[in-house]
């Protein structure tokens, strides 16, 4: 399953136990290189003129001389795997005949992917992509590939029309090399341009839904509007069931609620699509659906019932009963959620009860001869009365079947995850494993997914569990007493494991742990990293060292060593989403880097330092003046006030007047004014670095320019009954068009952190009483109770949704907001309220992620801010962050690494990788100021007044 698209800036954290059916591919996996095809073509067409150029995906085909119209409509061919190479070679013949370029996916494995049941929706199945020179060439080609590849197996492609029912050859208008365009979210994207001369975003709709400019090329209606209609209408299956609702959407296929009208109950939909999820066997979707049917049928009583399954057209439908209640990860989570002290775990009575329904449960699947392959947290639902039901079993089969390897991250067993992509069903060891791994979940509240080691295998998987539960157990009795049963269900060994029988036995004799285990469990005591976390690599290492410094040196041991040349477009490869953005942001590119390499040069003996924090520095701020937008775009971390921050630190740590005077230019030519008035993305962003420089330089310039932005700011306010907001105008060109958000990254936390601070370098009373008032804005959205003060998200929003915890939207970014108020005007309930969201995001270390932007990074930088402010617990606080990071680490060619907010990757990018987690790190160990905050909330008494 994969995340909504959520708008850039916000994007989610992953969901504990989401699946991957298939599991990650490996290098043993990569298929055959389809390219080769297309060479033997290209020789046999005599067209010496033609090139092939791989690029990572795709590759793409074509005269070296010909270039590409900037948009119009384009041709896609679908494939499955098993019929791609024929797909290709009978498209590639047609295309190189009429030299038409194209391109298509490079490898075997590739297509796998872009057919797969959780590729992109409105995308999956575009195999091959032709970019006609006209219509007419787009006309004549349609019919010769239609031709070509009748009778070919491939999925229908959503967002395009088929050029006739059933056809592999579908027609979209699109952009070919587009209109080169940085949006307002600093993403390079190609865009449409419209008859007006604007450029326009090219949206891949899961429906057919063309530009209204843009005549079609063949006869039909003109498709959807761009939008998705509000409410779908009514749809009747097999005159039976009125489908109500979806509940989701996938590549695969949508599950929907509908009413039998046979017998008036509530049932389940799921839907499978033709040739979506297909592999080398032939099989797709629709043969695991009827798999699925098959195992409702055999674990009658242990989950949903089968209602029927059918046929329509080409698609598979599968209708069960309804199993009331929630999965059992939303229990777990909403359990620890009400918890007072979620360190201190679920009780124990109540983690041993559910522990043994559990068991039960599995054992219950393997009497009646089946292996679940998938039992997972997501996978149990917790009823109404308590009792446990499966579902979603479509990879439960017998032992010894053949069928595709299907595991969900974290709860597959070792020797499965490194078995082959098909081949014989294992044992139950595999679902012992799984078991122990939902148990380890149960009770710790934390994900049993790790980033994995390279070379893979380097350490057990139960000794990595083993790091999480020496941490855990200090203060969570329920995790000290489940632990050997964890330890026993995760042996490495499958032959090793606890079978169910063993556990009942033992959990109905075991409260706490024998003597002998308890002896080898930490004793209970304060969660501190300095307790004795043994890091060996390879067995050499003492285990004796700061764990925080192993992952600094490590860290940045890394970065140096992935530092590109100086002519690479970008200095660090990103995440698939930030290589689009600009390679001079902070969240993303060199910028966010570059923060980090001037602390570190700060802070260690490290020579290697210094030249790599000269190089980024030259090669960033020579890109700036080569790519810049005219103006810039604002924002702390998408846009380019960052970059002018990072610059300017950078100057002044290699006493570079030049660099300096650079990074002053750049602030100066930001826009002080921008639609969007947010922090990360706006004119609240532009701001802060006015103010820093005004500081650095003492031209009165940068404080007029800030006296300017909060003027705008102050304008762009919204009140209403629950406070004053800053929303982004729902018309902007913007991902972010609409919200009204209430934190730190797009909100009244971040707006109210810069209006603050002009406040008191302005001395302007007016822009302190908005402040304040941004601040009873806070007071008032606050959820409090025993675990702390958390924030939706949006205004809109309902109270315990959104990122409740995290920097850019929650908890650690209200209370930056929050104590830097109380600092700088003594407004007690500021403070009381930045001391609750210390505790809340402290509480919820254990289901948080790594980075900044959304995780412990960014977490720790505001516990050591609530340390520097007011002393007392609030380092130690930080520390227990750092333990969880470190209980996390994934060892790369023997270095201690931390992963990106995936939780699998490791990237450097300061927002969402590595750079962000060693500035947290360096700043726990050698202190100093909060990157892109050190001009901030200076207090003018302990006490805090107000400025005159």
């Amino acid at each position: 399953m994969t995340h909504p698209a959520l708008p850039l800036g916000i994007t989610c954290t992953r969901d504990l136990g989401v699946l991957v059916a298939l599991g990650p591919l490996r290098t043993e996996d990569t298929g055959f290189p389809l390219q080769t095809l297309v060479r033997f073509v290209i020789d046999d067409a005599g067209a010496p003129d033609w090139k092939t150029e791989e690029g990572g995906f795709w590759c793409r085909v074509g005269p070296v001389a010909q270039e590409r119209r900037v948009q119009g409509w384009k041709l896609h061919v679908s494939a499955t795997p098993l019929s791609a190479p024929e797909v290709l070679q009978r498209a590639a013949r047609v295309l190189v005949r009429q030299r038409c370029p194209f391109k298509f996916a490079a490898r075997a494995e590739y297509v796998e992917e872009l057919t797969g049941i959780r590729f992109d929706r409105a995308q999956c199945g575009k195999f091959l992509t032709a970019y006609p020179r006209d219509d007419d060439q787009l006309r004549s080609l349609a019919e010769e590939l239609d031709q070509a590849t009748a009778g070919l197996p491939g999925p229908r492609i959503l967002s395009d029309r088929p050029y006739r029912t059933g056809s592999l050859v579908h027609y979209r208008y699109g952009a070919f090399r587009g209109v080169p365009h940085l949006s307002n979210e600093g993403v390079h994207q190609a865009r449409l341009q419209s008859p007006d001369g604007s450029a326009v975003e090219d949206r891949r709709n899961p429906w057919f839904s063309p530009p209204a400019w843009a005549e079609l090329p063949f006869p039909g209606p003109p498709g959807r509007p761009g939008k998705a209609p509000a409410s779908p209408r009514q749809v009747l299956l097999r005159d039976r069931y009125a489908v109500h609702h979806a509940i989701r959407h996938s590549a695969r296929g949508g599950v929907y609620r509908a009413l039998d009208q046979r017998t008036g109950d509530e049932v389940i939909v799921k839907e499978a699509r033709a040739h979506v999820g297909s592999w080398y066997t032939g099989l797709d979707a629709r043969d695991g659906l009827r798999a699925e049917a098959a195992a409702l049928t055999t674990l009658s009583g242990l989950g949903p019932e089968l209602v029927e399954i059918f046929d329509h057209e080409d698609r598979t439908f599968l209708v069960e009963t309804v199993v009331p209640g929630v999965t059992l990860t939303r229990w777990i989570n909403e359990r620890y959620a009400a918890l007072h002290d979620f360190g201190t775990g679920l009780p124990i009575d109540e983690v041993r009860a559910m522990s043994r329904r559990l068991t039960l449960l599995l054992g219950a699947v393997h009497e009646r001869g089946l292996v679940y392959r998938d039992f997972t947290p997501n996978n149990v639902m917790v009823t109404t009365d308590g009792s446990l039901r499966l579902i979603d079993p479509e990879f439960a089969a017998g032992p010894g079947a053949w069928g595709t390897r299907a595991y969900t991250p974290g709860y597959g067993a070792p020797e499965y995850v490194d078995g082959p992509r098909y081949g014989p069903v294992p044992d139950v060891a595999v679902d012992l494993f799984a078991l122990g791994a939902t148990l380890f979940f149960l009770s710790t509240g934390t994900s049993p997914a790790f980033a994995a080691d390279e070379p893979a295998n380097l350490r057990p998987v139960v000794e990595r569990l083993d790091g999480v539960l020496a941490l855990a157990t200090a203060h969570n009795a329920a995790a000290r007493t489940l632990a050997p049963a964890v330890r026993g269900l995760c042996a490495q060994g499958p032959a090793d494991r606890w079978h169910t029988a063993r556990l009942l036995t033992w959990l109905d004799s075991h409260a706490e742990p024998p003597r002998s285990v308890r002896a080898s469990l930490p004793e209970p005591r304060d969660m501190h990293i300095d307790v004795d976390i043994d890091i060996t690599v390879d067995g050499d290492g003492d285990g004796d060292g700061d764990p925080v410094a192993r992952l600094v040196e490590d860290g940045l041991t890394h970065t140096l060593a992935t530092l590109a040349d100086d002519g690479a477009e970008r200095l660090w490869q990103s995440t698939p989403f930030g290589d689009s953005t600009d390679p001079c942001n902070v969240q993303h590119g060199a910028a966010g880097v570059l923060l980090t390499l001037t602390q570190a040069d700060a802070a260690l003996p490290r020579p290697d330092l210094r030249a790599a924090l000269a190089q980024t520095a030259s090669w960033l701020a020579a890109r700036v003046e080569l790519t810049g937008a005219r103006p810039p775009l604002p924002g702390l971390t998408f846009g380019r006030a960052g970059t002018a921050w990072a610059l300017h630190d950078a100057a002044r740590r290699l006493n570079d007047a030049d660099l300096a005077e650079r990074a002053e230019r750049l602030a100066l030519a930001l826009p002080l004014h921008w639609p969007n008035p947010d922090l990360f993305h706006g004119a609240a962003g532009a701001g802060l670095p006015q103010l820093k420089l005004w500081r650095a330089t003492g031209r009165q310039e940068f404080l007029d320019r800030a006296s300017v932005c909060a003027d705008g700011l102050a304008a762009a306010a919204v009140r209403g009954d629950d406070g004053v907001f800053w929303p982004v105008p729902a018309d902007f060109d913007s991902q972010l068009a609409g919200i009204t958000h209430l934190g730190y990254a797009h909100g009244v936390a971040g707006v109210g952190t810069f209006v603050l601070e002009a406040a008191l370098a302005t001395g302007r009373a007016e822009l302190l009483d908005l402040a304040l008032e941004a601040g009873d804005t806070l007071t008032r959205a606050a959820e409090r109770g025993g675990r702390g003060a958390r924030w939706r998200t949006d205004r809109a929003a309902e109270n315990g949704t959104g990122m409740l915890y995290h920097l850019c939207s929650g908890a650690s970014g209200v209370g930056t907001f929050l104590i830097r108020l109380w600092r700088a005007t003594g407004e007690a309930t500021a403070r009381e309220l930045a001391e609750e969201a210390a505790t809340a995001v402290h509480q919820a270390r254990w289901s948080t992620g790594t980075a900044v932007c959304h995780g412990l990074a960014g977490n720790g930088d505001f516990l050591l801010d609530m340390d520097q402010a007011l002393g007392g617990r609030y380092h130690a606080m930080a520390e227990d962050l750092a333990a969880v990071l470190h209980s996390r680490h994934a060892l790369r060619d023997g270095l201690a690494l931390l992963p990106d907010e995936s939780g699998s990757r490791v990237t450097v990018d300061y927002g969402v990788g590595v750079a962000g987690t060693v500035s947290f790190l360096l700043r726990l160990r050698h202190g100093g100021p909060r990157p892109l905050l050190d001009a901030a909330g200076r207090p003018t008494s302990s006490e805090g007044v107000a400025p005159a």
